[in-house]
């Protein structure tokens, strides 16, 4: 097909290769199910065999909305970007799709469909999901607009104009939905010739997407039955949902839901909010390890099946919280779950779609991986399972996740997947047949940062798949631009050796992708590899004819050196000062030297930098006199690629050291003595490490006073009496304290002062793994700094999240195995005012928070 073609070949033109077909392939995954239909019995989702359904995936919007335009912007054929899409959710094993149907785009005002490009785009996805045995619960009805992040266009739809609690109000808007039900459901998609409402491959229907009701439940029932009987008077036998979750803990609402004909119930899972429009740089793990699903212990609810419809860690871009919430979900009962939302690969450099989510197999490898390892988890744990409390939780079944390496684990003898470099043994390296992961292990050393996918096929010989590197160039969660770059790839030979069952240290190396002519012989199983498919054999036997050939790229931009780095603001004399930069070249090997020197002084040192996984360069500052002053360190970093020398910051080409060098902007550390304030808290600087908690009764505003800037945190007049949780904050990147030297820090001092009468503030501090140590005290109406001995803060609960469904926990914990705070491990910090007896007189009630450090007490 001409579109495939077009989109692949603009990339590997530079590689020297083109894409193979599909048509013949031995697939790699097993892609097996149950046939259809799918019945409810008694709460439970099964095959027509009896058994039960475990599937799992995720929604992918690209026939519809800012999806649509933002692909056809960018000059591409959208089927060509779906192609793409889907022979990656493939490799990531995902079996499940559900999309909300934009229904203002298909629609008309009076409730007829409208066959246009974004419903044929739907069938064409729909197809090829179905090549791919990705099986499917669609939504016909989301009410949303067409335009997010954008201002929506105009729309046909009948919804265009009401709001959410009409749709299931006003009689006219529930004519033309069943109406639109009816015909949608009687569409017969031009590619596979089913009719929606009758496709074998789509299990069920979620009649309508995140309702809002007003009425009295019995009423909303009343509605949710029109539906329910309009959809099966068009002749659909499947099961059907509704969604339960949205209206928060309305149990009279979720009694009338469960009370109904309606086959199963809909959930969904943001843990930590939406659109904070910065990363957030926590643990949350604490906040996953279970879901609160407070209708559980409704009788009528117990009848239904239960789906996750949509699901993500907003704004995080760790890759250890997707194993988590699939684990919760299975422990609660979930047999469908599908993360929202993948993004398309030829837009996804941008991750302008949604921004507050970022899902790519490309873009984020390391997260795309958690998620392969999650719905690993989700389709495989026991059908009775129950979750271990957290954090022994970080352990369960196959997998083991650790948030301060960000590594998400699964071995289950078979499989052995990684999101980051591990040292961790498999269990049986001889039984394996499936390797995924990146950066290395103790099976592949590897030098790139994209994922690469190992298949064992017969007794020696693998096929492996590699995709380019990635670079990440800027917070990946601001707001949307389909103009901002915030993550790169790359493609570019680097090096792997490999420690397999049956390869020996001497195989060949053949590229099969098309247009792929690779071949060589690896020695000590090293070998040089650039992104594509190859056959791995320790004879010299050629590649068997039906062998996985497809490789799908999206444009790829020319190669160039591109360096990232992350400066620290301060670091204590006496600590250990490494300089880190990832560096992403054109060769596989450039010359990369640190150049560092105190501000003022006119000579750098110059330092070679080592190359380890994923292109990051490290180099240690020698312990010698030079560095034993107090002051700011300015430094740069040099590449030599080829015949071009380059410094970064600047991307300025020379090296400091040249005479007619015209970089003035440098990287810079401060140098504090020992013993100075390690902060953890700047106001100046801290607006974006606010992460509202959840029921939060302030929003922090920036202040200023003669004592400087400073936090406000005034409560909202309804909780002037009742308190409750003010602020959680993160440490900024610039300011981690893992490997600083802290041992002789002994207290924590906080300036704050009361905005009303005198009053009492709950402090705490949140170490790495996502637990709170605390104390409470008196606080003033005037400023004070307040010096708390670090052995006075004590396991207390940790402020959770925002999250969404809104009835979910505010506080978690404290543990009885909790163990003593180290200082290291702080990562962020939280405040709560507790309740008074009686409410304020003045009618106001508040902190004010400025600057808060580690110090030293005598």
């Amino acid at each position: 097909m001409f579109s495939k073609i077009f989109v692949t070949s603009i990339v590997l033109a530079t590689m020297g290769l083109t894409r193979a077909g599909l048509s013949s392939a031995v697939s790699l995954t097993d892609t097996t199910l149950p046939p259809t239909p799918v019945t409810v019995e008694n709460g439970r989702l099964l095959w027509d065999n009896g058994d039960p359904v475990y599937l799992f995936g995720a929604n992918y919007s690209a026939p519809f909305a800012y999806g649509y335009r933002a692909i056809a912007r960018r000059g591409i054929d959208h089927k060509a970007a779906i192609d793409i899409d889907v022979d990656h959710m493939t490799r990531l094993k995902l079996n499940a799709y559900r999309i909300h149907v934009w229904d203002k785009a298909i629609s008309d005002k009076e409730g007829n469909l409208i066959d246009n490009e974004y419903l044929e785009l739907f069938d064409y996805l729909m197809m090829r999901l179905q090549e791919h045995g990705i099986r499917a619960i669609i939504t016909p009805i989301a009410w949303w607009g067409t335009g997010y992040p954008e201002q929506d266009p105009a729309e046909p739809g009948f919804a265009v104009g009401y709001s959410k609690n009409d749709m299931n109000e006003k009689p006219a808007l529930i004519a033309a939905q069943q109406r639109y039900l009816t015909q949608f459901m009687a569409h017969k998609n031009r590619y596979t010739g089913q009719p929606l409402g009758s496709d074998p491959e789509i299990i069920a229907f979620e009649l309508f997407n995140e309702p809002k009701h007003r009425l009295a439940p019995q009423k909303s029932a009343t509605y949710i039955e029109t539906l329910i009987k309009t959809v099966k008077d068009a002749g659909v036998t499947k099961p059907l949902f509704y969604n339960i979750s949205e209206q928060g803990d309305q149990r009279d609402f979720a009694k009338a839901v469960c009370n109904t004909s309606i086959d199963g119930i809909a959930y969904q899972w943001y843990p930590t909010g939406l659109l904070k429009y910065s990363a957030l740089n926590t643990n949350v793990l604490p906040a996953v390890s279970t879901y609160t699903n407070p209708f559980s212990d409704i009788s009528g609810c117990s009848d239904k099946a239960r789906m996750i419809y949509e699901f993500d860690a907003a704004d995080i871009t760790n890759s250890v919280t997707y194993p988590a919430m699939a684990r919760s979900f299975r422990d609660a009962g979930f047999q469908w779950a599908t993360q929202f939302a993948y993004d398309p690969a030829v837009i996804a450099d941008s991750n302008s779609d949604y921004n507050t989510h970022y899902l790519n197999l490309l873009y984020t490898p390391a997260k795309a991986i958690s998620l392969m390892i999650a719905g690993e988890e989700f389709r495989n744990l026991p059908q009775d399972y129950e979750a271990p409390d957290y954090p022994q939780s970080n352990q369960f079944h196959h997998t083991t996740l650790d948030y301060l390496a960000d590594l998400a684990v699964f071995d289950d003898t078979k499989q052995f997947y990684y999101t980051n470099s591990t040292t961790r043994s498999p269990k049986d390296v001889d039984s394996l047949t499936h390797i995924a992961g990146v950066g290395s292990s103790e099976l592949v050393k590897y030098t790139g940062s994209g994922a690469y996918f190992l298949d064992k096929l017969g007794d020696s010989q693998w096929r492996l798949e590699v995709f380019p590197d990635v670079i990440n160039l800027q917070d990946p969660h601001q707001n949307s631009s389909l103009n901002r770059e915030v993550s790169r790839l790359s493609v570019k030979a680097n090096s792997m050796t490999l420690f397999l069952p049956g390869l020996g240290e001497r195989f060949g190396v053949t590229g099969v992708n098309d247009g792929n002519n690779y071949q060589s012989q690896a020695s000590g199983g090293n070998f040089v590899v650039t992104p594509g498919v190859y056959w791995l054999s320790p004879s010299e036997a050629k590649p068997p004819g039906d062998i996985d050939s497809a490789y799908y790229l999206p444009p790829i931009k020319p190669g160039e050196t591109i360096v990232t780095h992350q400066p620290q603001r301060q670091r204590t004399l006496g600590d250990t000062l490494t300089f880190s930069a990832t560096v992403q070249s054109v060769t596989p090997n450039p010359l990369v030297t640190l150049n560092v020197r105190y501000e003022g002084h006119s000579d750098f040192v110059t330092l070679p930098m080592q190359q380890g996984d994923k292109g990051v360069y490290q180099v240690t500052l020698p312990n010698d006199n030079t560095w034993k002053l107090s002051g700011k360190l300015e430094y740069a970093f040099t590449i030599t690629d080829g015949n071009t020398t380059v410094t970064y910051p600047g991307k300025q080409r020379g090296k400091p050291q040249d005479w007619d060098f015209s970089n003035n902007a440098y990287y810079h550390t401060i140098l504090q003595p020992a013993g100075s304030p390690v902060l953890l808290f700047n106001p100046s600087e801290a607006r974006g490490t606010f992460v509202p908690p959840q029921n939060t009764v302030s929003w922090p505003a920036s202040s200023a006073t003669t004592d400087g800037e400073t936090v406000t945190l005034k409560v909202f007049d309804d909780n002037l009496q009742s308190g409750g949780p003010l602020l959680r904050t993160d440490l900024p990147k610039n300011a981690t304290l893992i490997d600083r030297t802290l041992k002789k820090y002994n207290a924590i001092a906080l300036r704050v002062r009361s905005l009303g009468n005198s009053d009492r503030l709950q402090f705490g501090v949140i170490a790495n793994d996502g637990l709170a140590y605390g104390t409470d005290f008196t606080v003033s109406d005037e400023w004070k700094t307040l010096i708390l001995p670090v052995s006075a803060l004590k396991p207390t609960a940790t402020l959770l999240t925002r999250a969404y469904p809104m009835f979910m926990p505010v506080t978690m914990g404290p543990f009885d195995e909790q163990p003593p705070l180290d200082i290291h491990q702080i990562t962020g910090l939280q405040f709560i005012l507790p309740p008074l007896k009686r409410a304020p007189k003045n009618g106001w009630r508040g902190i004010e928070v400025g600057k808060v450090a580690l110090v030293k007490m005598e």
